[in-house]
Parts: structure tokens; C-alpha cells; sequence
């Protein structure tokens, strides 16, 4: 038990020089209080703030007291710093302390002693000088490494006997608890085999039981299995009608928009025509007026042609995913449905402010785009909007990218609104098949991890679409 105190002994006595150094290495604290009158050995011993407040100086001796004090209330112990070259009287050593020093001042190597008499132990560390320690010790004599004096540890050990007595009785008491807990332990395990040993017969019979009925369940799961694979194939199918029928409503919707394209260049074209007969009739011809005249016809014609590459390529199956500039795939849209627009005096405007890329199906994507637009302008001619216009705006935040599609057509009505992505839900009486706006959604959900969304705002509604940024990955400018 001697070696308990000891190590308890250093322990404190550790503690206690690193707090010395500690404020050694700052020349000292001062500290605000009342109550704690200047040291009178410490020259100058306060000091006074520009508050007029009276700062005591802590210096490492003073502070070494001041733990002593608390110690010896709260832990039991006292603390002492002593020496043979005393500054203040206060710290001059017992008989015991004064007999450690002069074996300090004999043998500097020995760091500490220690004694237990009368059921009190004693423990003096050697103090060694370090260099902050000069800045006060200097004048006595000291150097960097000598025993300059000792720090003293005293403590009651029949105090300390009882209480390891007390820790040691737990843990005797906690090794007849394990003890007993094992040898439990060992008689539940020959009971449960035992047991075992009985139950092996009837183990065997309902392992056999269960084996039967584990293949009755593999054999209900695999039809399941079937049953669910049976029904995907359907809902694909199911899917692939709806697709199907959705493209062969566009291309119905199409062959109008061509329709409006066309009318205008066939016009020009036959007044071009017109033109060069009367004037072969009345003027005669001659070979530069009728380049130019061809030229123009051409020009027309070239038109046209572009128009019909345009819808092959809007409706050219793309089932590659690919990097795409989200701005040029909306101008595609728009440029098909350009002259049933401007026919019905309908403005449209794009906004972006920067290039945004987007990775998918581009066709998918712009068809999209076309069926929401197509559906903004019906809602415009069938409601006689006064100034009809569609806004598109293309923006992004850290994740996605957005494209709004905001019109002036009146809104959908509340009870409805939630409906419209619905399959086979309409809105246009006589006409229309119910199933773009489902499509649409289904397109950027699954094709492109988006999503599709419909707000009401004010004289009209939004169409929101949402797809993941592409951060890396940029292509040409459109």
C-alpha cells in the first residue's frame, strides 16, 4: 500500500510544478481581489488598473500557499514549498524537511523521498531551478538545473489505508460476484445441454417440417416472382402505348404546324412565279432578272426543305443519352410551332442569362418543351386573351437547372390542378387525347431524373421543369 501513497504523492507533486512553471513562464499573474492582501516579500506586490482597481501579484510560491490552503480544506493534504535559502521565514523547513534539503544538497540526482511514520506519510520532491525561475532566484546564487528547494506532500495514511482497504473489499466482493457468476454460468450451460440432448428427436422432426414448408415458400415466391415480372412487362407495354399514342397526336399536331410554316413561302414562291410571267408577257425577260427571280424561289424552297429536316429531327428517336445545350433544345421547340404563333399573335420570349448543359435524350427533352408550349397556346386561342404571351426562363441553382414555362392564359382551376398529369385527363373538349402533360412527366422523371411540376400564378400558370446540373461537362455555345 506504501506504493499507492507514493505514486499518489509524485502525482500531486507533478501537478504542482507544472502549475509553478506555468506561471513562471508569464514573470507571474496579477489578479483582482478583495480579500487577498499583498504579498510582502514580492516587491512591487500590486499593482493599480486604469479603473483604479488593486491587482495582487501571484507569483509561483504564493500561488503554491494558496493551493496548500485549498488542499488541506477540500482534499486532505498539505502542500509546502521550502528551502535553505529562504525568502520568506514562512516556508522554513521542519526537522524531516530540512533533512530531505541537506540530502537534495548532497546528491542533486535523487529526485524525491519519502517517509511513513506514526500514520503519516511524508514526501518531499526536489525543486529544480529552471530558467524562468532566474528571474526572481537569480540574486541567491542559482543555475539553470540546481535544487534550489523542495516541494512537501504530507497526508493522513490510516485515512488513505481505509480507503484502499474500501476499494480493495469492492474488488474482492466483485471477484466472488464473477466467480459466482461463472460457475451459473457453466451449470446453465450442462442444464441447456442436457436438454439438448432430450430435444434432438424433436429438433430433427421440426427441422424436417421446416425444410418442407421453407420449400413450399420458395416455390409460392418464384410464382409471385413470375406474377411481378408478368406485370412489369405489361406496365411497359402499357407505357409504350401511351408513348406511341402521345407521338401520333404530335404528328397530327405537326402536320398543322407544317401547314402554317409552309404558307407563307408557297406564297412567296407563286408570286415570284407570277411575276416573272407577266413581266416575260409584258416587258420581256432578260437572263439577270430572271437569276435573281430563280434565286429568291430558291431561297424559298431551300426554306422549306430546312423546315421538313427540322420536324424529321424534332421526331427522330435519339435513345443515347447525350450533352445537350438546354437554350438551343427550347429554340427547337419553338421554332416548330414559330408560325402558328405568330398567326395567332402570340408573343414568345426566352430568358437565360448564361449556358446551361443538361445530360439526357434532347429530342425527349424538347418534346416536352413543344407539348407544354402547345397546350399554352390552345389555352390562349380558346380564352381570347387580349395580348397572349409565353414566357421561358432558364435558370440554375448548385444542383439543378430550371426551366419555367410561364403563360398569361388564366390559370388552372384548384380542383384540378393536381389532375393534370394524370393519364387521359383533359381539359379540351372534342380534341385532345389526355395523355401529353403525362408523358411529359414521365419523360423527365425516369428519362431524365427530373421533375415536372405546375404552379398557378398570377393571370397564368407555370410549368416547372427540374433536371440535375451538369458541372463538369460543357459544350458549344448555341
Amino acid at each position: 500500500m506504501s506504493e499507492s501513497l507514493k505514486s499518489k504523492a509524485e502525482a500531486i507533486f507533478n501537478l504542482i510544478v507544472d502549475m509553478r512553471h506555468w506561471n513562471a513562464q508569464f514573470n507571474g499573474v496579477y489578479v483582482k481581489t478583495e480579500d487577498l492582501a499583498p504579498n510582502p516579500y514580492l516587491k512591487p506586490n500590486f499593482i493599480k488598473s486604469k479603473n483604479d482597481e488593486t491587482l495582487v501579484w501571484i507569483n509561483p510560491a504564493f500561488m503554491t500557499r494558496m493551493i496548500s490552503d485549498i488542499a488541506s480544506l477540500r482534499d486532505g493534504f498539505t502542500l509546502k514549498i521550502t528551502s535553505n535559502k529562504l525568502i520568506n521565514k514562512n516556508n522554513a523547513p521542519d526537522k524531516f524537511e530540512k533533512k530531505i534539503l541537506d540530502r537534495f544538497d548532497k546528491n542533486t540526482e535523487v529526485p524525491y523521498y519519502w517517509s511513513l511514520e506514526d500514520n503519516t506519510f511524508r514526501f518531499v520532491g526536489a525543486l529544480k531551478t529552471e530558467k524562468d525561475c532566474l528571474k526572481c532566484h537569480s540574486k541567491q546564487g542559482y543555475k539553470v538545473g540546481d535544487v534550489r528547494g523542495g516541494i512537501s506532500v504530507t497526508f493522513d495514511a490510516k485515512k488513505e489505508f481505509t480507503q484502499l482497504e474500501e476499494i480493495n473489499k469492492d474488488k474482492e466482493q466483485t471477484i466472488i460476484f464473477l466467480v459466482i457468476a461463472a460457475i451459473g454460468s457453466i451449470l446453465t450451460l450442462l442444464i441447456y445441454q442436457t436438454m439438448q440432448r432430450n430435444d434432438e428427436r424433436k429438433i430433427s422432426n421440426l427441422n424436417e417440417t421446416l425444410e418442407i414448408k421453407v420449400k413450399e415458400l420458395d416455390e409460392f415466391n418464384q410464382t409471385l416472382h413470375n406474377k411481378v415480372k408478368e406485370e412489369v412487362v405489361k406496365q411497359r407495354e402499357k407505357e409504350n402505348l401511351l408513348i406511341q399514342q402521345s407521338k401520333m397526336a404530335a404528328m397530327g399536331e405537326m402536320i398543322g404546324n407544317i401547314a402554317h410554316q409552309w404558307r407563307q413561302p408557297i406564297s412567296a414562291v407563286s408570286a415570284i412565279m407570277m411575276n416573272i410571267k407577266w413581266t416575260a408577257i409584258e416587258q420581256g425577260a432578260d437572263k439577270n432578272f430572271l437569276d435573281d427571280r430563280m434565286k429568291e424561289a430558291n431561297e424559298q424552297l431551300k426554306y422549306m426543305s430546312q423546315t421538313i429536316d427540322d420536324f424529321r429531327t424534332f421526331f427522330k428517336p435519339n435513345r443515347e443519352k447525350e450533352y445537350f445545350d438546354l437554350k438551343a433544345e427550347v429554340k427547337k421547340a419553338y421554332h416548330i410551332l414559330q408560325a402558328s404563333l405568330e398567326n395567332q399573335n402570340i408573343n414568345l420570349q426566352i430568358y437565360s442569362k448564361t449556358q446551361l448543359t443538361a445530360y439526357g435524350y434532347a429530342n425527349e427533352f424538347s418534346q416536352v418543351v413543344l407539348n407544354i408550349i402547345s397546350n399554352a397556346k390552345d389555352v390562349l386561342i380558346e380564352r381570347e386573351i387580349q395580348t397572349p404571351k409565353i414566357e421561358i426562363h432558364l435558370s440554375k441553382d448548385e444542383d439543378n437547372i430550371y426551366c419555367e414555362i410561364k403563360d398569361n392564359g388564366g390559370g388552372i382551376k384548384k380542383e384540378i390542378i393536381e389532375k393534370v398529369f394524370e393519364p387521359y385527363f383533359t381539359t379540351k373538349e372534342g380534341h385532345g387525347t389526355g395523355i401529353g402533360l403525362y408523358i411529359s412527366k414521365e419523360i423527365i422523371h425516369k428519362h431524365m431524373k427530373g421533375t415536372l411540376k405546375v404552379e398557378n400564378i398570377k393571370d397564368g400558370v407555370n410549368f416547372i421543369i427540374s433536371i440535375p446540373l451538369v458541372k463538369e461537362k460543357r459544350i458549344g455555345n448555341s
